[in-house]
C-alpha cells in the first residue's frame, strides 16, 4: 500500500513567537538532515515534478504526486506519493523498487545497487538541501520546525495516510492548529527554492514555481 503524505508548509515570519508556540509541545525528535536529489544533468525529473533523493546516505526516496505527473497542467497538490528503500539497497527490496522505476517510465536494475540506478538513468546529484528539523506531536499531526541553510526558518506540518480521502477536512484541521501563528504559506518545496537560490533560470523550467516568479517573468 502506498503512503500518502498529506502536507502544508509555511515560511516562518516570527520565529520567537513559534518558539513559545511548541515550547509545550511533546519533543519527537531533533536531527540533521541533508537531501541529495538526484536528476539527469538537464533537471528533466524537477521540470516534471519528480523528486528522487539520498538521506543522510541511508535511505532512497522518490516523491511524486501522480496526477500532476500525468497533467501538466494540474497545479501542485497538497499531498504525494512517497516511496522509501534503505540503503545500501536490498535484494529484497528490488521487485518493488522496480516496479515504481518502470510506473514512472525509468529504467530498471538487476542488482540492489544504487551507483547502477543513477547509471543506467544518467542521473548525478544536481543540487542538496541541508536542513536542521524539531519535531513535534501536535494533535494528530507532526509539526517540523526547519532551519534550512541559505533559505532561512520554514514550518511543515503532516500525517501520513494511507488515501487522500478527506484531504481537504484534514487541510481545515491543520490550518486551525496552527492558528495564531505569524507565518507564510510556501507553495513550493525546499527543493525548488535550493534550485531558484541556485539556478534560477533552471528553477523557472520547473514543474512548480512560485506564482509571482511567474508573474515578474511573463511582465
Amino acid at each position: 500500500m502506498n503512503t500518502i503524505e498529506i502536507e502544508l508548509r509555511y515560511e516562518v515570519l516570527d520565529v520567537k513567537a513559534l518558539q513559545a508556540f511548541v515550547e509545550p509541545l511533546e519533543l519527537l525528535h531533533k536531527k540533521h538532515v541533508v537531501d541529495v536529489y538526484l536528476d539527469t544533468p538537464d533537471a528533466s525529473f524537477y521540470q516534471k515534478g519528480l523528486y528522487l533523493r539520498v538521506r543522510n546516505d541511508k535511505k532512497f526516496e522518490i516523491k511524486f504526486n501522480r496526477a500532476c505527473l500525468e497533467d501538466p497542467t494540474l497545479p501542485r497538490q497538497d499531498f504525494c506519493e512517497e516511496h522509501g528503500f534503505v540503503l545500501p539497497l536490498q535484494v529484497s527490496d528490488l521487485q518493488r523498487l522496480n516496479d515504481l522505476l518502470v510506473s514512472l517510465s525509468l529504467i530498471p536494475i538487476q542488482t540492489a545497487d544504487l551507483e547502477t540506478l543513477k547509471t543506467v538513468n544518467n542521473l548525478v546529484g544536481l543540487y542538496t538541501v541541508d536542513k536542521e528539523r524539531a519535531s513535534y506531536q501536535c494533535g494528530n499531526f507532526t509539526l517540523s520546525v526547519d532551519e534550512v541553510a541559505g533559505l532561512g526558518s520554514f514550518l511543515e506540518i503532516e500525517l501520513m495516510a494511507n488515501s487522500t480521502e478527506g484531504i481537504e477536512s484534514i487541510k481545515q484541521e491543520m490550518h486551525c492548529a496552527l492558528a495564531g501563528l505569524k507565518v507564510k504559506p510556501s507553495t513550493v518545496g525546499y527543493d525548488s527554492l535550493q534550485m531558484k537560490k541556485n539556478n534560477f533560470q533552471q528553477y523557472l523550467r520547473g514543474r512548480f514555481v512560485l506564482e509571482a516568479d511567474k508573474t515578474a517573468c511573463e511582465g
